[in-house]
């Protein structure tokens, strides 16, 4: 799917927003630029949580007050899989409070079975959004999103 600007990768977040519910995990993968974290901030202000941020610095940010808990988590500054474990992802990984969305998440192997793949990736001055699941929530998350997207 093709997101034309920045206001339709926020918009896409907000669609996510709709179709979450406690537990999920959501992987998102792209190239720096390509809105992963405008697509978080899109999701993290339609559940009610507030305004969001990349966490590049701070790794782990965690958004309370909404309708569901979000924690945003970024591993493009971590160089080994031993810094990893030191997040706690366990222990927010199918949380049911909230959702936990990676970014950067094809750098290590820390995603559920079953979770939703975000793929976003420049095409000129658009940007394109790629939806899979790895499981029966990813897949049917995956379909919803395409769906309420399209």
């Amino acid at each position: 799917m093709i997101l034309q600007d920045a206001a339709w990768t926020t918009r896409a977040g907000a669609a996510l927003a709709a179709l979450v519910r406690g537990g999920d995990a959501i992987a998102l993968v792209g190239d720096l630029g390509a809105g992963k974290t405008t697509l978080v901030a899109g999701l993290v202000a339609a559940l009610g949580g507030g305004a969001a941020s990349s966490p590049t610095f701070s790794l782990v940010n965690e958004y309370p007050g909404g309708r569901l808990v979000v924690w945003h988590v970024d591993l493009y500054r971590l160089e080994r899989a031993a810094e990893v474990v030191e997040l706690g992802l366990d222990d927010v990984i199918g949380d049911r409070r909230g959702i936990c969305i990676v970014e950067w998440a094809d750098r290590f192997a820390v995603m559920p079975p079953d979770h939703l793949r975000l793929e976003l990736a420049h095409a000129g001055v658009r940007r394109t959004l790629a939806a899979t699941g790895t499981g029966p929530r990813g897949g049917a998350l995956a379909a919803e999103l395409l769906r309420s997207l399209a």
